[in-house]
């Protein structure tokens, strides 16, 4: 199982985030929270998502879903030559992976607390 966004539903509220917080560290700790909600500065009323999981950051974007492995260099399109990851992606890298909230009993925090339904839990990976 893993868990689904949905940014175009998404409202930026950051309750997924402060719940997940809770879930690792007992407090509304932004830090800890392996889910983040970011807002695009150029674009108003541009929201997205990312999540960090064991091998990989689940970006979700309005444009759509975009999975990247950890560790992995990518091609750029235009020179042929590997980039390495934005710098922008290492704080997000430090933190833990997504646990799908192990241990409590109604599963993940992040789908049961977002009010407009944009976050869910769907079987099976990538």
């Amino acid at each position: 199982m893993r868990i689904d966004v949905d940014a175009l539903k998404c409202i930026g509220c950051m309750a997924c985030e402060m719940a997940c917080g809770y879930h690792r560290d007992d407090a509304f700790a932004l830090l800890a929270s392996c889910i983040v909600v970011y807002r695009a500065r150029d674009k108003k009323d541009y929201f997205g998502v990312v999540i960090k999981e064991e091998e990989s950051l689940t970006i979700a974007r309005p444009e759509g879903l975009e999975i990247k492995r950890i560790g992995v260099t990518e091609e750029s399109s235009d020179s042929g030559q590997k980039k390495e990851a934005d710098a922008s992606a290492k704080p997000m890298l430090l933190r833990e992976p997504c646990d799908l909230c192990s241990g409590m009993k109604y599963g993940p925090m992040c789908v049961k607390i977002c009010p407009v339904d944009a976050i869910s839990l769907i079987e099976g990976g990538e």
